[in-house]
């Protein structure tokens, strides 16, 4: 047998070089891979419909400029770039604005999509189904419906916070959701869900921009005390299957965001007996929504709430010291958060679509009863029997407990 100079035959030699030539291709590295350096980092992405076929879709890139954010060789000029393209398609459209750029536009870091409210009211399903089919956009992106404006404002707005406006808007989603109540995160893939549900649909943070909207992508919107322009999460843009149906607001989107057990906590008032209010911070709230469905085409939908409560403001002259001034107080909270589950009820069942759940109770309840009405659960929505269940516990009054005007 022949034999090298190891001592290894010929044979088996010539087979290990034969084996790694046909392992070199794949040792290559990434085909189609871009250096950092020629990447155009897109933290936000802005959706508009256009006025025809052949521009439907409008499509704004907020750009970062990374030597302004990171202050070396800086130039003095806008933290960020906004860049538009138009096409008939949304990947024709970032062809055409990538046309306007030096850099390829990099997707994978997108936190904020904002959708106008007039390609919202004619649907999102073509728009949601690109989201999720491209592999450089991220399914935790925050999805927002602008409200009353094109989306491409709310991407030049300039904000006092954050150099970049997109991430303005993620930490203002984020503060409001902790703070106040019915505005929480609303990821592409949970819309994607929602769009999904029978006989319902997702609910979208509303954002818009208010004040001087002209000068809103100026830094002279910053060199005043009182910015003459605001990026402002607004209301929940409640949808039907894919389109959207209506706008929630006040007491009503605070009801339909209990229903989805999104809330963290909020303020709720309540009238004293010498017409002033008494606030509380309701600082606990869980929900659970059950359904009685042994007859599906009669269910009873079942809503259990309980909360937790703090006294937070009660300038009025009313012993707080009292566990029966405590347990009416209490009483009167529950009446507060009973009005606005039905005004989110009522809500829903007049714009025509079961964005609460109540649908998805019915389903786990008795699935196979679901699936004899899923297909007229529409008509059954807007008359089936709902009982709400809700208990408030005020559990402490803050520093102090009556008010200093009770020794007057």
């Amino acid at each position: 047998m022949n034999r090298n100079r190891r001592g290894i035959p010929v044979r088996r030699s010539l087979l290990l070089f034969s084996a790694l030539l046909a392992l070199m291709p794949l040792l290559t590295g990434c085909w189609d891979s871009v250096e950092l350096n020629r990447r155009a980092i897109v933290s936000g992405v802005a959706i508009d419909r256009g006025e025809t076929e052949a521009d439907k879709y409008v499509l704004s890139f907020q750009v970062i400029v990374s030597e302004e954010i990171s202050g070396e060789k800086a130039r003095g000029i806008a933290p960020v770039a906004l860049y538009t393209g138009r096409g008939r398609t949304m990947f024709e459209a970032l062809a055409n604005a990538s046309r306007q750029t030096a850099r390829f536009l990099s997707l994978g870091h997108v936190r904020v999509l904002v959708i106008s409210e007039k390609f919202a009211r004619e649907g999102i399903r073509d728009i949601m189904d690109v989201l999720e089919r491209e592999s450089d956009t991220r399914l935790t992106s925050l999805m927002f419906i602008s409200k009353g404006q094109p989306a491409k404002d709310l991407m030049s707005t300039m904000t006092v916070f954050s150099k970049i406006p997109a991430n303005d808007l993620v930490e203002k989603l984020e503060t409001t959701s902790k703070q106040f109540g019915y505005n929480y995160r609303m990821e592409v893939d949970e819309v994607i869900r929602g769009i999904q549900i029978r006989g319902g649909g997702p609910t979208i943070n509303g954002v818009q921009t208010t004040g001087d909207k002209e000068n809103a992508g100026s830094n002279d919107n910053l060199k005043t005390i009182a910015p003459k322009a605001i990026l402002r999460v607004t209301g929940l843009a409640a949808f039907k299957d894919d389109k959207l149906k209506g706008w929630l607001e006040g007491e009503t989107a605070l009801g339909t965001a209990l229903l989805q057990n999104q809330v963290k906590e909020f303020p709720s008032l309540v009238e004293d007996r010498e017409g002033g209010y008494i606030a509380f911070n309701v600082y606990q709230s869980t929900v659970k929504i059950a359904a009685k469905a042994k007859d599906p085409e009669h269910p009873l939908i079942i809503v259990n709430i309980s909360q937790q409560a703090a006294l937070k403001e009660g300038p009025s002259t009313l012993d707080y010291s009292d566990p029966e001034v405590i347990e009416g107080l209490s009483d009167r909270l529950t009446a507060e958060t009973k009005n606005m589950i039905q005004l989110a009820v009522q809500e829903a069942r007049r714009l025509g679509s079961d964005y609460i759940g109540f649908g998805e109770a019915l389903r786990r309840e008795n699935p196979r009863g679901w699936n004899r009405v899923k297909d007229h659960w529409e008509e059954l929505f807007k008359t089936c029997e709902v009982k709400i269940n809700a208990d408030a516990v005020i559990r402490h009054t803050d520093m102090r407990g009556n008010s200093f005007q009770v020794n007057k």
